[in-house]
């Protein structure tokens, strides 16, 4: 299994903010009593009208901070509007990093206009002033990716059905057999929510797909009878020969999914309810599961 070292993880989440197509902070956060300045990132690879979920690393003198006790102050703003300064809406970032191998904080805010929006990011500091950077936004009329509310893709995933060995399915060094026995298309077909995830546990590019299995077996055994759990592997197998050659699996082209990992809620009636791109914890999923369970609608 690939292991990525601190200096990478830096790497990864600069690589996630470029890919978002975000720009550089429009304003820089400055160092303060003596301390060295909060750098927040944006690690999602798309935002689009609606509802988004927007996580951030924080790293100071280049390393990721992974402080459990904080909480990021968010603001938005309309940068192509007529009024650039008026706050559109308010929101917080909370800690959503057990078991991540970095700090990671998640706030969710309504886009509710295609083009270029700020973010105010507040970064509260220990005995002073909070640190303020603002951050480009570049948010699309359409996502690329299935969006909350769109049709679960009935996918033919490879299952224990066809394949046995469990080995050439799943690059998970501990497989679970549950979570490989159902296709996203007999998911939708059962009429009974379902989770899917798409991860690659031993190629994961920010560390984090493993955390996120474990997540999902320990829902998978709470929820058993209530939720469908299934998880895609991203690579076909020789998951190596596949990782270096960035073959993916059909599901993946699908869905149209171009990072890893994600991870979707999906209801009875078949429709995306709630959507995760990269880290997920049981602090973040689990209530959501339990909305999803009672046919209730999922709200963050």
């Amino acid at each position: 299994m690939k292991r990525i070292a601190p200096i990478a993880l830096v790497a990864l989440l600069s690589a996630l903010l470029t890919a978002c197509g975000q720009s550089a902070f429009s304003t820089q956060p400055e160092a303060g009593g003596g301390q060295a300045p909060l750098v927040p990132v944006l690690a999602v690879s798309e935002l689009a009208v609606g509802p988004n979920r927007l996580a951030f690393g924080v790293l100071q003198n280049g390393t990721p901070v992974n402080d459990p006790n904080l909480t990021i102050g968010l603001r938005f703003f309309y940068l192509d509007g007529a009024d650039k300064d008026a706050v559109q809406s308010e929101s917080q970032a909370v800690y959503r990093a057990e078991g991540l191998p970095f700090g990671l904080y998640v706030g969710y805010a309504t886009l509710d206009k295609p083009g270029g929006w700020g973010a105010e990011v507040s970064i509260p500091r220990d005995g002073g002033e909070p640190q303020v950077s603002r951050i480009r936004l570049d948010v699309l009329a359409e996502p690329r990716t299935p969006p909350i509310g769109s049709p679960a893709i009935p996918s033919e995933n490879l299952t224990v059905a066809e394949q046995p060995d469990l080995a050439k399915l799943t690059s998970d060094a501990n497989p679970d057999v549950d979570l490989y026995q159902l296709t996203i298309a007999d998911a939708i077909a059962a009429q009974q929510p379902f989770v899917v995830a798409f991860s690659t546990p031993g190629y994961c590019q920010t560390a984090v797909c493993s955390p996120n299995q474990l997540v999902l077996k320990q829902l998978k055994d709470q929820y058993k009878g209530q939720v469908n759990f299934i998880h895609v592997e991203v690579y076909p197998y020789p998951f190596g020969e596949s990782f270096q050659a960035q073959r993916r699996v059909q599901a993946m082209s699908d869905w149209n999914l171009r990072t890893e990992p994600w991870t979707f809620l999906i209801d009875a009636k078949g429709v995306i309810q709630a959507r995760y791109e990269g880290g997920i914890t049981f602090a973040e999923l689990e209530p959501a599961l339990k909305q999803l369970a009672a046919g209730e609608l999922v709200v963050p």
